[in-house]
């Protein structure tokens, strides 16, 4: 054996096979690796968001976005040929965690928007099925 190969296996050590049998149950053939199952149709959202302290404007900033798109002063945004401007819902907040945006600006808790809205924070039919 190599001393490469040593090293690979310090690092990485083999598992024993039956290891990842929990992996084949629950996502099927994992020849290549393993996908997990479908999503739930409901998510937990978890970024921030923030308005501005004059309240909530006419527009949001997806319209706002919409806008920009049909004008053409942006560009669309595409990820693995998949049309995020199409499918999604423009935040401003860009991709991943959102960030304090300055002075003017003030954080918006979720529940403080459902109840603007009229909305439960968690709608009834996830209560459910939950334990408790």
């Amino acid at each position: 054996m190599s001393e490469e190969s040593n090293l690979m296996s310090e690092l990485w050590p083999l598992a024993p096979a039956q290891a990842t049998d929990w992996l084949l149950e629950l996502c099927g053939d994992g020849i290549t690796g393993f996908m997990p199952p479908a999503m739930p149709d409901a998510v937990w959202v978890l970024n921030a968001m923030y308005e501005h302290e004059e309240g909530p404007a006419d527009v949001s900033y997806h319209e706002y976005h919409q806008a920009r798109l049909a004008d053409g002063s942006v560009q669309r945004r595409e990820v693995a040929g998949i049309d995020l401007d199409a499918v999604g819902i423009a935040t401003g907040g860009g991709v991943g965690r959102a960030h304090y945006p300055g002075p003017g600006w003030r954080r918006l808790r979720w529940a403080e928007l459902a109840r603007r809205i009229g909305d439960p924070v968690v709608p009834e039919c996830i209560l459910e099925g939950m334990p408790g």
